[in-house]
């Protein structure tokens, strides 16, 4: 049997999401929902230089929702960085239908029964009323740091402490929003919106409290504490220059203390360029989990591309943790579910058949 399947959205990670639904024999896709009027109406296909797949994108949320499916991937925008409650309205609806959800959209529901406020709350009654099931994915929050921190987890007798990381070199990202957000060519960090004070917590809170819930403890308190460096020359990268004397890196770290103690560290390294930051010891783009106790343990997750690949690989790796994951998802009881909760979720996307 396969599992249908409707895109939630149609930007560049949701393009990643459908060639991965086309490759999984259980798989169908079935519909897609877009919010541009531009492409409301196209084949899916079409809008991704696919060739027809006889999938019409429309832009009419009902129309969509009426359509029979079992999974709807959920890949809007970062509108959840301001005003998340039109979309967060979006996904009650679909789980009020009946349709599970696979969640991309905003990553810090990795683990809602961490987040302050009502959401695990409204989104628990939904899934119950719609008999669906609701789970985040993604990379980080997700994949890349709570599914690998509970891997490197499952080897440990005594945990001391466990560091999450994810590292990134955002030399090759356009447009300027990449370069606003972590303060890159800016003098100072008073315009940097990942380093104003709570914001940093605000992401990675929600993976604090799920590695809290698997060690069986409960966090006294968050701590913020991040750093920045500055250009010794200039240098252009794909978002815009950067001068001299200007950030071009950070790091953040974000702690859930336990008894005094950091027990649970999640955080970022940001840099334009491959030396810089070199004492922490990690090439290329990735992930780190990092056990410190018995015995130590050290899980590295690098991303990368074959030579003849086009594209971003980590949003190719983001789409596929939302991908693979839906026939676990449709099968898990209905509700709010985690990485805690879910079996492994492999690829069943092969280049060789048997």
């Amino acid at each position: 049997m396969a599992y249908r399947v409707i895109q939630w959205a149609t930007g560049t990670v949701a393009k990643e999401a459908v060639l991965g639904v086309l490759g999984r024999p259980d798989l169908e896709l079935v519909g897609a929902w877009t919010h541009s009027a531009d492409k409301d109406g196209r084949d899916l296909g079409d809008l991704y230089g696919l060739g027809e797949l006889g999938v019409r994108v429309s832009a009419d949320k009902e129309a969509v929702l009426a359509t029979q499916a079992d999974a709807v991937l959920f890949m809007v925008g970062r509108n959840w960085v301001d005003t998340p409650e039109e979309s967060f309205d979006d996904l009650l609806q679909i789980l009020r239908s009946g349709k599970n959800v696979v969640n991309l959209w905003w990553p810090t529901l990795v683990y809602p029964r961490g987040l302050a406020g009502d959401y695990y709350e409204r989104l628990e009654r939904a899934a119950q009323e719609g008999g669906s099931t609701f789970c985040t994915i993604g990379m980080d929050p997700g994949y890349g740091t709570g599914a690998l921190g509970l891997s490197a987890l499952g080897l440990s007798r005594e945990v001391r402490q466990v560091r999450l990381h994810q590292v990134m070199n955002n030399a090759f990202w356009e447009g300027p929003g990449i370069t606003k957000f972590f303060g890159f060519g800016q003098l100072d960090t008073a315009g940097t919106p990942i380093l104003q004070p709570g914001v940093t917590t605000s992401y990675h809170e929600t993976t604090i409290h799920l590695l809290a819930d698997a060690l069986g403890v409960t966090v006294d308190e968050i701590v913020e504490e991040n750093s920045v460096i500055y250009s010794d020359v200039a240098f252009d990268v794909a978002s815009g220059h950067i001068p001299q004397g200007t950030i071009c890196g950070l790091r953040y770290d974000v702690k859930g203390m336990v008894g005094g103690e950091p027990l649970i560290v999640v955080g970022h390294l940001e840099r334009l360029r491959e030396h810089d930051f070199a004492d922490f010891d990690f090439q290329g783009d990735g992930y780190r989990a990092e056990v410190t106790g018995e015995p130590c343990i050290r899980l590295d997750m690098k991303i990368s591309a074959l030579p003849d690949f086009v594209g971003d690989p980590i949003a190719v790796a983001s789409a596929m943790s939302a991908v693979n994951a839906v026939p676990r998802v449709c099968a898990a009881p209905a509700g709010v579910t985690s990485l805690l909760d879910l079996p492994p979720f492999p690829s069943k996307n092969t280049t060789i058949k048997s």
